[in-house]
């Protein structure tokens, strides 16, 4: 890992860059873009097209200090400005600029030669265009009474078009834009983030007579990623301080186009998530509930392979296609655990309506060879924190295990719908089980645009909140059944079931900060230690970036 961060560190050194000010920069769009260029801005500061985005950038230096200066006098005016760095050619004119420069000098040229042919005007035109005088005098007042009159109206009507509300800034934001570069730096185009996640838990909990509260880090995780070659080779480096499984997602990967078939693809090879089930393959930072629902007890986290992604869009459809072969992660690997390959498959269709309305399906289907060894499921009751697991099974002798899931999210502006079904079979040398779980949740942006979905990817996308913040009210109920007979009804498995209600509140403050309220109902039956209602109350202090 060190010799990969000092051969991109020697890659950003070797650029021809410069130190500059960037004083503003949003999405690159034709109003944005409009807007912009009418904008008015210091001397030096020029207009730049930069990947996905716009920015305004001042001056061009060869030392730290000389943009510091610059710095120091546009902040006055400019407050989120920083200093940057960028390619010097940047700055320097491009062919377009110069020829509408030489098509100014030269009308400036005739203009100039208008004027000498006037002065040389016939004296005997003079008196008649002094008789004249009054009535050229008159008409140019008469237009400019007009001009006034609908500038006027301009004005009114510019008052009454509608600003989109953008979203919040803090004093803060300006230190995060320092820990990513979205600049191609260098003749490789290397950009980088570096990025973590800071999750801080409360929580009260009443199980079987005993009551008792709990404050600890949920997730503390630090990563880099970067990429070079306009995005095209990509890798990603992410490290857990929490939690059995330190090493999380590490890889390299590919991604670009096949234009004769217009079929995007995407492939990666390291510790990876498996394609499997909508909530497991998204980002924890991004679902609606602290935890993952009951269908979470059948999950296989991250594992050491390779994935293949292709994507063909069809009118308002995209169809996505997920392959994976995997074995043991790299925590397994440490800890020498029998090796278990693996193979999985994810496939989803998402219709498009229109912006913040679409419906996406998908099905998903994973087959492990599991050696021999035990294979355990349980649930935690939608909560890290409580001490006992009252659904869990434990089989032994193992051979394979085979898992099928079913998914569905529709998005209808302020308000969604997400549903999944998961279904287990387990062949041991003793008998064949088959267990199961689902759950279906809502959600209610009373504040804010509603929930986001990535159909590059077909995952859950981050919350945007807008200046007025965003306020997301959630229901989900799920199930969970560890009981089975058995194909030979000789060696029945009797792990219990569960019901979970679960009612969320979420405040996303901006973009980096979310307060998150779960109450949770939990109803275990048919285990050996407790037939009963739990109750959970969490309160979560999330920051990512």
């Amino acid at each position: 890992m060190k010799i990969l961060l000092g051969f991109l560190f020697t890659i950003s050194l070797l650029a021809d860059s410069c130190y500059t000010v960037q004083i503003t920069s949003a999405f690159n769009t034709t109003q944005n873009y409009e807007t912009l260029q009418k904008s008015h801005y210091p001397k030096g500061c020029k207009l730049m097209e930069i990947g996905k985005s716009l920015t305004v950038r001042c001056g061009c230096n060869e030392k730290y200090i000389d943009a510091k200066e610059t710095l120091s006098t546009l902040q006055n005016s400019y407050k989120e400005a920083y200093i940057t760095t960028t390619y010097r050619s940047r700055f320097e004119p491009t062919i377009a600029e110069k020829v509408t420069d030489i098509e100014t000098k030269e009308s400036n040229v005739t203009v100039l030669q208008k004027e000498k042919t006037s002065d040389v005007t016939n004296k005997e035109i003079a008196p008649l265009v002094a008789k004249q005088e009054t009535v050229i005098i008159q008409t140019p007042k008469k237009k400019s009474k007009d001009k006034k009159i609908k500038a006027k109206k301009k004005k009114k009507s510019k008052k009454k078009k509608y600003r989109k509300k953008t979203a919040q800034t803090y004093s803060y934001s300006r230190y995060l834009n320092k820990l990513e570069s979205k600049d191609g730096i260098g003749p490789y185009d290397y950009r980088y983030k570096f990025g973590a996640q800071l999750s801080y838990d409360l929580a009260h909990i009443d199980e079987a007579e005993n009551s008792y509260s709990v404050t600890d880090w949920r997730r503390v995780r630090v990563s880099h990623s970067g990429s070079f070659f306009d995005e095209k080779l990509f890798y990603e480096l992410e490290y857990s301080f929490t939690g059995p499984n330190h090493y999380k997602d590490i890889y390299i990967g590919y991604k670009d186009k096949i234009k004769p078939l217009d079929l995007k693809y995407r492939v990666k090879f390291g510790n990876i998530k498996i394609p499997f089930s909508l909530e497991g393959y998204s980002s924890s930072k991004n679902i609606t509930f602290m935890e993952r629902a009951l269908t979470d007890g059948y999950a296989d986290n991250r594992k050491l392979g390779g994935e293949l992604l292709l994507s063909k869009k069809i009118a308002n459809n995209t169809l996505n296609l997920f392959t994976s072969v995997f074995s043991n992660s790299i925590d397994e690997n440490i800890e020498s655990e029998v090796d278990k390959p693996g193979q999985a498959i994810r496939i989803t269709d998402t219709h498009k309506f229109r912006k913040q309305h679409l419906l996406s399906i998908g099905a998903s289907f994973m087959n492990r060879d599991m050696k021999g060894e035990d294979v355990k499921f349980n649930q935690a009751s939608e909560s890290k924190f409580i001490q006992e697991k009252y659904v869990s099974v434990r089989i032994k002798d193992v051979d394979k295990q085979q898992k099928g899931n079913f998914e569905s999210l529709y998005i209808y502006n302020n308000y969604s719908l997400q549903g999944e079904y998961t279904i287990v079979k387990v062949l041991a040398s003793k008998d064949n089980y088959t267990f199961d779980a689902y759950y279906l949740e809502g959600s209610y942006f009373l504040i804010g645009k509603g929930r986001r979905y990535k159909t590059s990817n077909s995952t859950l996308g981050k919350i945007k909140p807008t200046k007025e913040t965003a306020l997301e009210f959630a229901f989900r109920y799920s199930y969970i059944n560890l009981n089975d007979e058995g194909e030979n009804s000789v060696n029945p498995e009797n792990g219990g079931e569960q019901t979970d209600y679960t009612l969320g509140i979420n405040w996303y403050v901006n973009s980096e900060l979310k307060f998150m309220f779960n109450y949770i109902i939990a109803e275990p039956k048919g285990t050996d230690d407790y037939d009963g209602r739990l109750q959970i109350v969490q309160l979560r202090t999330l920051f990512a970036f």
